[in-house]
């Protein structure tokens, strides 16, 4: 069976993403945000994405049995009092139209609620027979988590949590009172190990109790009809009771032109680093609830392996204090976290209930576009770009990192999600500290405080890290060994955590071999590793991107497929 999982919808929706499932297994999958270059590709539908799944496996959309959508849309606008379709192709046609996707023959549009679409992408891409399943978000249609137990092929709901009560949407308010911004909840979760956290409940508004919280900021049943969801009055009821309780004013944010940009950008009237206790403070807030929440729902359902997904899944600190509790057995949380992971899951939902077997995740979510050596070679000639080819591109990259080099690489198919894992990355050795504030300040042009992470060979992990279990993905923090901090000096927080990727050479052969040359000319098999991008762009995908920022951002050499670009 064919199936296409999206998401987006044209002028509501974030993180469009399209997976092609075919017969259980992903053949496809990739975020708008890669081909338009809009991070997160807000309101906008999955086209490019869906175009390019399509073409991938040599389909049309008249070949799709199935489009399975992560969200509930008709019951969403319901709801809130929005007009819906009359009938579900003239919803298709909207999502996917025809003058963009000729065909004489409509696939099936299924709409699967996304916390189930969530959820789905947790448990059947998880490779486990059962689990505890916790889904945390800003929301979906109706709830802003979700606790469920998967097992025998079935999911079953327990109970959830509703959007005024979101946990995702307190973080974000106080994203915003610190004048991160919005989509700033990585910001946040960096910046909070240098603070001090005070009082978690912020004056009574949020307490802790059993197996879960309350919040008094914000009414339980909180329904803002007219708009697709709770989120604008969510966080401006947050900004209130924040107002109100702590010492610190909200970070005024203003826009101002920069000629040097030669546009207008974002000013604070604070560093927002005067805020780090705020962060420690709320990062502290959610930890706890979480954890309430968590051990409540292993105790109802008698698991110990979870199973975790929704965009608070991002963050690393949490799962690593997840992974550790006594209680969790064995930790999987889906990489592909947020919203774009609902086209997996709506995808794999369809599936299972058609009893489809789901193939799981096997250490990579590389699904994405890739270019041959001829196709690169035709983009470098015709941008007029010097080259050279070596006998061997693993070899070479690591000759420029031993030597301290800061390193493009660009290999293969790209992944999904934000966090590089090998194929769109920027590379560097761990050490000295100094790498930090380089590759922060004067390369990424970001926050000095910013932490960056490291990938090494899984068969290191035990030695460097003292793990015992793989960490594919880069989305759980782990102690480092003291011994060892100074090999990983710019990829070790200051809390002495770091956000591990392990790489078995099954999932990503070249970059393992890379990892493997790195350890012969210093000694380790481990490089810093972050996300090939600019400051507020998405990751790079096309050759052409990454000429693009190579250009902008002063790295020192790019790998790009078989060639090496050097400054």
């Amino acid at each position: 069976m064919r199936i296409l999982g999206v998401n987006g919808w044209p002028g509501a929706s974030h993180d469009a993403s399209a997976c092609l499932l075919v017969d259980g297994e992903v053949i496809a999958f990739a975020e708008e945000e890669r081909f338009t270059r809009a991070k997160h590709s807000y309101g906008q539908a999955p086209h490019h994405a869906v175009a390019w799944c399509l073409a991938e496996a040599g389909l049309s959309i008249e070949d799709i049995d199935f489009v399975a959508h992560g969200w509930e849309m008709p019951e969403l606008f319901a709801r809130r009092g929005l007009e819906w379709f009359p009938t579900p192709e003239e919803a298709l046609d909207f999502l996917l139209p025809r003058g963009v996707f000729p065909r004489r023959r409509d696939p099936r549009l299924i709409f699967v609620e996304h916390h189930m679409a969530h959820a789905a992408s947790a448990y059947y891409f998880s490779g486990r027979d059962s689990g505890a399943v916790l889904i945390l978000d800003g929301q979906g249609e109706n709830e802003s988590a979700t606790l469920a137990v998967g097992s025998g092929g079935d999911l079953k709901l327990l109970r959830s949590i509703s959007p005024g009560w979101s946990l995702g949407y307190f973080y974000a308010a106080v994203c915003e009172y610190a004048g991160l911004g919005a989509d700033a909840a990585g910001k946040l979760m960096g910046l909070a190990p240098y603070g001090t956290p005070g009082d978690t409940t912020f004056g009574g508004a949020l307490q802790v109790h059993g197996d879960g919280y309350s919040v008094d900021a914000v009414p339980e049943d909180l329904l803002s009809r007219g708009r697709t969801d709770e989120e604008d009055d969510t966080i401006r009821l947050w900004m209130n009771r924040l107002e109100k309780t702590l010492t610190l004013p909200p970070n005024a944010v203003s826009r101002g032109f920069d000629p040097m940009l030669g546009r207008y950008t974002k000013r604070t009237a604070r560093d927002p680093y005067d805020y780090r206790d705020l962060a420690a403070t709320a990062q502290e807030a959610l930890e706890q609830c979480v954890l309430a929440l968590v051990r409540g729902l292993l105790r109802d359902s008698g698991e110990s392996t979870l199973l975790v997904a929704g965009g608070v899944g991002f963050n690393a600190t949490l799962n690593g204090k997840l992974m550790r509790l006594p209680e969790v057995d064995d930790l999987f949380v889906q990489p592909l976290a947020g919203d774009q992971g609902v086209s997996l899951g709506a995808a794999g939902w369809v599936a299972s209930q058609a009893g489809e077997r789901v193939r799981p995740m096997t250490g990579t979510v590389a699904w994405g576009p890739r270019w041959g050596p001829d196709a690169v070679r035709q983009v470098l000639d015709a941008t007029g770009t010097r080259y050279t080819e070596p006998a061997d591109i693993a070899v070479a990259t690591a000759d420029m990192l031993a030597r301290g080099g800061i390193v493009g690489w660009h290999q293969g198919r790209s992944e999904g999600g934000p966090r590089a894992l090998g194929h769109r990355s920027i590379l560097a050795v761990p050490y000295p500290a100094e790498q930090q504030d380089r590759i922060n300040l004067t390369i990424k042009d970001r926050e000095r405080w910013r932490p960056f992470a490291p990938s090494l060979r899984e068969e290191s992990a035990a030695e460097l890290l003292g793990l015992d279990r793989p960490l594919p993905y880069m989305i759980v923090t782990t102690p480092v060994p003291e011994r060892h901090r100074r090999y990983l000096a710019a990829a070790t927080h200051v809390d002495g955590t770091t956000r591990p990727q392990t790489v078995s050479v099954g999932a990503n052969p070249l970059y393992h071999r890379l990892l493997g040359q790195v350890e012969e000319r210093t000694g380790r098999a481990v490089v810093l590793n972050t996300s090939f991008n600019g400051n507020a762009e998405p990751v790079v995908c096309s050759p052409r991107d990454a000429l693009a920022t190579f250009a902008r951002a002063p790295l020192d050499a790019l790998a790009l497929g078989p060639f090496l670009v050097q400054r």
